[in-house]
């Protein structure tokens, strides 16, 4: 086995909670809390969760657009932790992210055009104007755009076309790894399924490694190989993305699993309702973070954080009840 792509380790984000005329700090907001997993080239590796789970603040603190508070991050073997700004900066072309709003992410100022050459003058890629037109002109046709209306402002573009052209901007720097954060929950459905379908066939035609976070589990079953679910700031479940599906391991997934549609109206499914609310990250319940709301909580969990073990062959959880 090569030596994965991209290597979290014990990632840890969390906010100061300030307080009081002198803003001293009260409290920390534990976003992300020990989150660990690992992404081979050209693999998809979804992360999901509730909202509030932590999922877009452990993808921006991967990319370090936010400072991680503690933790590993090594890509192609290198700490990105311990890079400097200039060092940063050249790793930036190998790692980029696609953000959630199309609406929001895409420069209302900027033509199309202007939008993809940006990241290419950062980075220094192309000696000319008429090469970096080229470049972004092919790089609409790659995300099923015409190339004809590049010189057009994101308003005048669908939301699934804007994400399209979020996607491009993302490409234009050739990244090995992208970071999607949601990047279908704010289009219709019907236009899910192409953004999707496109994702899946830049990833062949390129062979690029995906990081994609949602909330929508039957959305990340379609893309992804592998799939870690968080709760409350930390992954409580790892593994396959059928074997997942098939046989959910974690109280936690089997709730969140249970309240998945099913097509075929014959299929019955027994429906697990959560119990209470979100804990709050700012002061997370001891032992296990679940065990306010979950169905087969015992006394150790009400003490004891369980341990991270592997429960089958690449099946990993975080749950007393594999001890």
């Amino acid at each position: 086995m090569s030596e994965p792509l991209l290597q979290v380790r014990n990632l840890k984000k969390y906010f100061p909670i300030r307080k009081g005329v002198m803003r001293r700090i009260a409290g920390q907001v534990r976003a992300v809390d020990g989150v660990s997993f690992e992404v081979a080239a050209g693999e998809t590796f979804g992360l999901v969760g509730e909202s509030g789970c932590g999922k877009s603040t452990a993808g921006r603190s991967i990319l370090r657009l936010i400072e991680p508070t503690a933790g590993q991050i090594l890509f192609n073997g290198r700490d990105i932790r311990k890079l400097k700004a200039g060092q940063m900066r050249l790793m930036r072309r190998e790692m980029q992210i696609v953000f959630q709003d199309p609406y929001a992410s895409l420069n209302p100022r900027y033509t199309v055009r202007q939008i993809l050459e940006e990241p290419m003058i950062i980075h220094s890629l192309f000696d000319s104007a008429a090469e970096r037109k080229k470049r972004a002109a092919e790089l609409l046709e790659t995300v099923g755009l015409s190339a004809s209306r590049m010189d057009r402002y994101p308003h005048e573009f669908s939301g699934g076309q804007r994400q399209r052209i979020g996607i491009a901007r993302a490409l234009a720097v050739d990244p090995k790894l992208i970071i999607a954060d949601e990047p279908v929950s704010a289009l219709d459905v019907s236009v899910q399924s192409q953004v999707l379908n496109l994702l899946d066939d830049l990833q062949k035609q390129l062979h690029l490694s995906y990081v994609f976070i949602a909330h929508d589990l039957s959305v990340v079953k379609h893309i992804s190989d592998r799939i870690g679910v968080m709760y409350l700031g930390q992954i409580v479940e790892l593994g396959d993305s059928d074997e997942l599906y098939e046989k959910p391991l974690h109280p936690y997934t089997q709730a969140l699993l249970s309240a998945v549609p099913i097509p075929n109206p014959e299929v019955k499914r027994e429906r697990i309702i959560l119990q209470g609310d979100l804990p709050s990250p700012a002061n997370p319940p001891k032992g296990c973070y679940f065990h306010p709301r979950c169905k087969d909580v015992m006394e150790i969990c009400r003490t004891q954080t369980p341990a991270w073990k592997e429960v089958e062959p690449g099946r990993f959880a975080a749950c007393h009840l594999y001890d």
